[in-house]
């Protein structure tokens, strides 16, 4: 497989998982762990494989650690207030922040902030509807603003950086 091969396949992969997470989200309130952790280590496989391709292994480190900053601070946030945030939103964002972080360690945070953006019409409609604390379905706007982001980098430098 090629390394532009690779990188498509984890494109579709998250882009799948973003499908059923929303889906699932909206119709139950629940995020799939095992969806979210099988797309994970698919996509982390197959970048890993793209980088070895590339002959530039230290890519994966450079994704690794771009994922680890994001979900170091997912975690923290959800630790702090949980009923802020659901646990399937947090590993949502860090397989998000995986596949985002192929193209540098900027970018899951650009895809976290339009996310945050994404929600945020929905969140104050609620807040005002229901009062503070009401609950609000997030991954449809965390995989609109992965999305948006990951649109971007494709149009710009296409899959390989």
């Amino acid at each position: 497989m090629s390394a532009a091969a690779g990188v498509w396949t984890a494109v579709g992969t998250w882009a799948l998982l973003g499908v059923h997470a929303s889906w699932t989200d909206l119709r139950r309130a629940v995020i799939s762990r095992r969806a979210c952790w099988t797309a994970g280590i698919a996509i982390a496989a197959l970048l890993g494989a793209s980088a070895l391709a590339l002959g530039d292994p230290r890519r994966c480190l450079h994704v690794l650690a771009g994922t680890a900053a994001v979900a170091a601070l997912a975690e923290i946030a959800y630790r702090t207030r949980p009923e802020a945030i659901g646990y399937g939103d947090i590993r949502l964002i860090i397989v998000s922040s995986l596949l985002l972080s192929w193209w540098g360690p900027a970018w899951p945070w650009w895809a976290l902030a339009a996310g945050a953006a994404a929600a945020w019409p929905r969140a104050l409609v609620a807040t005002l509807r229901r009062g503070r604390g009401t609950a609000v379905r997030c991954a449809p706007a965390l995989t609109l603003g992965a999305g948006l982001i990951l649109t971007i980098r494709l149009a710009a430098v296409g899959p390989l950086p």
